[in-house]
């Protein structure tokens, strides 16, 4: 029988990295009806991770859900973004500079804040992912948010040339802390 798990997009990169993390029997309880994924409205495929996500904490719970979809954020941070922000950085006499740069380059909604001299703020006014950005009905967890640590991790760890550190706090749906 062939699978209808997707290969390809980010649903197949989801797929691939629930493979690697898991087993055959999550991997295929969680990617239920992903094999109709491409036909999906907007709304259909934000439903689709919606109930995506919660298998995926019942089936492997909440810890290996969050590493999954932070693993999913980084993959997602493509090179247009880490190139930027090492540009960004190279140019940049200063933390406050760098941060100002971003500022300037990135999409309107996303600012950077200077908390402290280790701790950078990262407000998103709106979700910016493609897959869930324009549901309605809020996700019941911050787990699906999860992919922006990764994806935050890995644009300032390819800008710094070291590990950072990145602490969810809140969802711009009104979720988390």
């Amino acid at each position: 029988m062939e699978s209808k798990i997707p290969k390809t997009g980010k649903i197949g990169r989801f797929a691939r990295i629930l493979g690697n993390e898991t087993n055959q029997r999550i991997l295929e309880n969680v990617m239920l009806y992903a094999g109709e994924y491409g036909s999906f409205n907007h709304a259909q495929k934000a439903a689709w991770w919606r109930e995506a996500i919660e298998r995926l904490k019942r089936e492997a719970g909440e810890e290996t859900a969050i590493e999954i979809m932070e693993l999913c954020g980084r993959k997602c941070c493509g090179a247009t973004h880490r190139k930027l922000a090492e540009k960004c950085w190279k140019e940049s006499e200063s933390i406050e500079e760098f941060l100002d740069k971003l500022d300037e380059s990135w999409a309107a909604g996303v600012r950077f804040e200077l908390k402290d001299k280790d701790t950078i703020v990262w407000v998103y006014e709106r979700c910016y992912c493609g897959q869930v950005k324009q549901t309605k009905k809020p996700f019941p967890s911050t787990t699906y948010c999860q992919c922006g640590v990764g994806w935050v991790k890995q644009l300032f760890e390819s800008a710094l040339g070291k590990e950072v550190g990145v602490e969810f706090v809140q969802s711009v749906s009104g979720r988390g802390q």
